[in-house]
């Protein structure tokens, strides 16, 4: 299979996992890595063309394959390409802010944090897309690319000076405040834990997705144990295989199961399981999931199994 056909195959969604064509632009890592780099370069400033173009996926497999090949050239088009103010970069990736950005960011980013910190403070953009920067550096923790304590010292900033200026009047609720609560709490948050209390306090938390009580347990459980939890956690793994992490997709099952979202188990993610596997939930909690799902519409990659 030559660079055009696999291009070709990549280009629109079939129905069918491509695995092939996908196998094939692994192998030739060195000479698709520019091809793929360029649909990134033209799709990023061009994303109400690529709205018209549902079907369209080069743009999601560059994504996987560049993060996969740790390909640090990536890392300044995805920044930019997620910098879009409002929702029009969800609605071109489905959800794969939700699901693996953070991740995605992590395997380009080399251990460089700064332009992650551009999109966490960028208040123009998605919060979805902020949260999954915020996740990335988790990640990077996660894997022992960058040291807990340089991603504990900026939570603590994010609390005290970048987030306080958000707050609204009226102190709703917010995804990225619930995200950096989250998050703090998985990297054992008792340096943490004053300003963690205060954001509760304020009713900034969306409460579906962590409580009190989910801190208390990490604080409990141990610095050690709380950071190897983290460890294997593959919300917080690195994307090693394209195929692996993408042949499962909803939208390329040829028989598509009865599918109920449930609680995930990372803050933004947004997991798909068999209707009778799914517990039952508060009519509270469930306003507040539908809440999020909705904000969080999918469309290429739109349902999990």
């Amino acid at each position: 299979m030559e660079l055009t056909e696999i291009i070709a195959e990549l280009e629109e969604n079939t129905g069918k996992f491509p695995r092939q064509a996908i196998a094939r632009a692994i192998e030739e890592r060195e000479a698709i890595t520019p091809i793929l780099l360029e649909t990134l370069e033209k799709w990023k400033d061009n994303l109400e063309a690529l709205v018209e173009l549902p079907d369209y996926l080069l743009h999601i497999y560059a994504m996987y394959l560049l993060a996969q090949f740790k390909e640090t050239k990536a890392y300044p088009l995805i920044i930019e390409f997620f910098s879009a103010p409002g929702e029009i970069t969800l609605e071109v990736t489905g959800d794969i802010v939700t699901e693996d950005l953070a991740r995605i960011l992590a395997n380009v980013s080399n251990g460089n944090i700064e332009p992650v910190k551009q999109l966490i403070e960028n208040t123009q953009i998605n919060e979805y897309v902020r949260s999954a920067a915020l996740r990335s550096l988790v990640v990077l923790v996660a894997q022992g690319i960058i040291s807990r304590e340089s991603v504990i010292e900026y939570f603590a900033e994010l609390f005290t000076n970048r987030f306080e200026q958000e707050r609204s009047f009226e102190r709703e609720p917010a995804f990225i405040w619930t995200t950096l609560v989250s998050n703090s709490a998985r990297l054992y948050p008792l340096e943490l834990k004053e300003h963690i209390d205060r954001a509760f306090e304020s009713d900034l938390i969306e409460l579906f997705f962590i409580r009190q009580e989910d801190v208390d347990y990490y604080l409990k459980l141990g610095k050690d144990a709380t950071l190897e939890e983290l460890r294997k956690d593959k919300h917080y793994s690195l994307i090693e295989d394209t195929i692996s992490e993408m042949e499962w997709w909803y939208c390329f099952q040829e028989e598509k199961p009865q599918i109920k979202r449930i609680k995930p188990q990372g803050i933004g993610k947004l997991k798909l399981v068999p209707e009778k596997q799914s517990n039952s939930k508060s009519k509270a909690k469930k306003r507040a999931k539908n809440k999020m799902q909705k904000q969080a519409r999918r469309k290429n990659r739109s349902k999990k199994k």
